[in-house]
């Protein structure tokens, strides 16, 4: 009988991560949340695969002027439509979400294995697999990312490969150089971003034959392996570029321009995206050079960032020995990591939605804070210090684990406790960008309507919670202009409300009935509108009925004092009737409420150009663009002032 020693081996304990991570992913994925993101990329995935079943006579997959979707491979989005269509599945999120769990668990895979790799032990592989569980803005994803994570897997096992085919020179196996070339292929099959590992295994070359230039001279010398490697190389770069094209329809028509394009596309995104940061609302491509930095700073748990000391203190000692290979794939796995973030920051990137674009490093980041910790666990010497550094570690894995038990769908939403944790990161960061708090919140208002007809107003793209459900009619809306639409119930989340409201409490509605908390943090509301004073008041002011929609609206207000929109609506009733003293009195009292709201500029530069003071206008205006320079309702007047003005 085998005795529970040698049964608890580190080859084992991998395994068991593995099984246990399984078994978790398996458990959660029908429970997790869709995200706005799926509704906008499932749609193209399925005009992608018609695209192939009516031999490219459906070209709609090619036509996306507005969000680029052609641009990207997205042959996992892509593989989920195929598996619904192909199968028939009426649920086709769920497949969604059991396909990104199972990327999600090769990702942990294949960065265990590189883990070996690095350090030798398999205890550092089930550490690197538990270590990534624990990373909320990581394993938060696992699910409805199916971009993000499926190219962070491919990433991480392309470094695998590399790492074996350099370890193996002069004569690589043939079967590590066909792994690398597919990790490659479907990297890129997922975001042609991926073609940098081309340059991470040239590098790589060059690194090990300075470090050992013995290789070159044998390679050169030696006819076999010169001809075998040089076949090898040529077959790592045609199946890693032209597989990763096989599933993705704009590329195949002009494999190597269309790629190269897309590849610019995604360096330079030319979508800018309202993104809050540091407490201000500030589009995504003027954002400031230290975004991703200190987004990686207030989202990285202590635990990591602890063992990722360790290891740079580590690696800082070898420094003082003799240059080895095993320094040698330290500091290319290091490379791996650090390469990308100076490169996007160098470049000015159009970066958003915190380091979502740039999560493919994070399991290289774990991986170097996994050994760094095993190291300290290793050394003989420093006892003293060595216990407490290792029981502190393994306090701090506490904390995430603790945030994703009690946020789960929302645990991708983590602010790590050293940078004031997510309290002090509400209304000043992004919270739930993806809106996986709704989910809970449609789930109860689906049993408050019950067989009842009722329209259900949304400001976020999530129609899939109530399409199936023909007595609830869903509307789209942004929050604070929700009083145009006819709605019964609202689901709102707060994460686009402007930091000032929420700061200053001034957003929220006198006819919320629930509010959903997040580590204390108001995360998503259920309006109960009650009567429609407001939108009959306003759809009165369209119509010219001023006293009549006057009326209206001030009832509402009653109920609603805090409502911005209906303050903009009868303002521009006063200005229409150019009643100006009744205007500047709404003006400021909706300012009061909503200082930078872009429709009082506008009305107030309006009111300028009704005046003829053109010159004021222009400064209000102004004004305007520094507040929101795409602030596109102001094209029109913009353009008269300034032929006014002779400019």
């Amino acid at each position: 009988m085998n005795s529970p020693l040698k049964i608890i081996t580190a080859r084992n304990a991998f395994i068991a991560s593995l099984s246990v991570a399984a078994l978790i992913l398996l458990f959660l994925a029908p429970k997790t949340a869709v995200n706005v993101d799926e509704l906008l990329h499932y749609p193209h995935a399925k005009k992608v695969v018609n695209w192939y079943f009516t031999g490219g006579e459906d070209a709609s997959c090619l036509h996306t002027p507005v969000h680029n979707l052609k641009y990207y491979g997205q042959s996992v989005d892509n593989l989920t439509a195929l598996i619904n269509r192909f199968f028939h599945i009426k649920d086709e999120y769920l497949t969604r979400h059991f396909t990104g769990a199972f990327f999600f668990w090769l990702l942990l895979l294949f960065a265990g294995k590189l883990g070996k790799e690095l350090g030798g032990s398999y205890w550092i592989s089930a550490l690197v697999v538990a270590s990534l569980m624990l990373t909320p803005r990581l394993f938060g994803q696992a699910f409805g990312n199916l971009k993000d994570i499926p190219f962070a897997a491919g990433y991480i096992a392309a470094i695998l490969f590399i790492v074996r085919f350099l370890k193996e020179l002069p004569t690589p196996k043939w079967t590590t150089v066909f792994y690398l070339g597919l990790a490659i292929a479907f990297t890129n099959s997922v975001r042609i971003g991926g073609l940098i590992l081309f340059a991470y295994l040239v590098a790589g070359l060059i690194g090990i034959i300075i470090l050992k230039p013995f290789l070159l001279k044998y390679i050169v010398s030696t006819k076999s392996c010169f001809v075998r490697l040089t076949g090898q190389l040529v077959t790592i770069a045609v199946v890693g570029y032209f597989i990763g094209l096989l599933f993705w329809p704009y590329a195949l028509q002009n494999v190597f321009r269309h790629p190269l394009e897309s590849l610019s596309v995604m360096e330079h995104y030319k979508i800018s995206i309202k993104q809050i940061f540091d407490g201000e609302v500030i589009w995504s491509t003027a954002l400031p050079w230290d975004y991703l930095p200190l987004w990686f700073w207030k989202s990285t748990p202590e635990f990591i960032m602890l063992g990722f000391i360790f290891f740079i203190a580590f690696l800082t000692y070898k420094f003082t020995r003799p240059v080895s290979e095993q320094l040698f794939f330290e500091l290319f796995a290091l490379f791996t990591f650090l390469f990308p973030v100076v490169y996007v920051v160098a470049i000015g990137s159009n970066l958003y939605s915190g380091i979502r674009q740039m999560l493919f490093v994070v399991p290289v980041a774990v991986l170097l804070a996994v050994w760094g910790t095993y190291q300290l666990f290793k050394m003989k010497q420093a006892q003293r210090f060595k216990i407490p550094a290792l029981a502190f570690s393994f306090v701090l894995m506490l904390l995430p684990l603790v945030h994703e038990a009690k946020t789960f769908p929302v645990d991708y939403v983590y602010f790590n406790a050293i940078s004031g944790g997510n309290k002090k990161a509400w209304s000043n960061y992004e919270y739930d960008y993806y809106f996986h708090g709704i989910k809970q919140a449609a789930s109860f208002l689906k049993e408050e309507i019950g067989d009842k007809n009722a329209k259900v107003a949304m400001n976020c793209r999530l129609p899939n919670y109530f399409e199936k459900l023909e007595n609830i009619d869903y509307k789209y809306t942004r929050y604070l202009e929700r009083s145009s639409v006819d709605w019964d119930y609202g689901i709102f989340g707060v994460n686009y409300i402007y930091p000032s409201m929420l700061k200053n409490d001034t957003w929220r509605s006198a006819k919320i009935m629930k509010t959903y908390y997040h580590k204390g943090n108001p995360l998503v509301v259920i309006v109960k509108r009650g009567d429609k004073n407001d939108l009959r008041g306003i759809q009165e002011l369209k119509n010219g009925q001023w006293v009549e929609g006057e009326d209206l609206l001030m009832k509402a207000l009653e109920t609603e004092p805090k409502n911005v929109w209906l303050f903009v609506n009868l303002a521009n009733a006063k200005l229409a009737q150019a009643n100006y003293a009744a205007f500047d009195d709404l003006l400021n009292k909706g300012r009061a409420i909503h200082p930078n709201y872009e429709p009082f500029y506008l009305l107030e530069a309006q009111k300028y150009f009704d005046q003829e003071k053109y010159i004021e206008s222009m400064a209000v205006l102004d004004q305007l663009i520094e507040v929101n320079p795409r602030y596109e309702n102001a094209g029109p007047l913009l353009k008269k002032v300034k032929e006014k003005l002779n400019k």
